[in-house]
């Protein structure tokens, strides 16, 4: 009894979904899109005598944020895509610098989520106080 030759088709299924099963799909699809972002800026700024303004310390400080959450919930190739498509350096501050820079002491507590979480938590926290010290004042 001889076994039914497999397809083309049915190869290219097959890897496809061993492909996806390991994770490497996900990292390709985005160096991939890593690359082609990479190939149209540089296409678009070609021949373009004014080169963008510099980013602002607002701005890379930001970015920083968003890697290290990126990177902190395991959006590796995310991270990868921003980094190129924001031409990012290589080289990313420590989470000690980053603290320092938005004021955030990083202890036990704080530690257990990115940053950006951190801030975000601490200033809805902020905000709900002014909203319960704004409705104490009314009554």
């Amino acid at each position: 009894m001889s076994e039914k030759p497999i397809t083309e088709k049915e190869l290219l299924v097959a890897i496809k979904e061993l492909l996806k099963k390991n994770g490497y799909l996900n990292k390709i699809n985005a160096e991939v899109r890593a690359k082609v972002t990479g190939l149209l800026q540089d296409r678009q700024t070609s021949g373009v005598v004014s080169t963008p303004p510099a980013p602002t310390e607002e701005v890379l400080l930001v970015n920083e944020l968003v890697r290290e959450y990126l990177e902190w919930n395991g959006y590796l190739y995310t991270a990868s895509v921003m980094m190129s498509e924001a031409a990012m350096p290589k080289d990313k501050r420590t989470r000690a610098e980053l603290c320092t820079e938005v004021g955030v002491r990083d202890d036990e507590k704080s530690s257990a989520l990115p940053l950006l979480s951190n801030i975000v938590a601490a200033y809805t926290e902020r905000i709900k106080r002014k909203i319960n010290r704004s409705k104490r004042d009314q009554c």
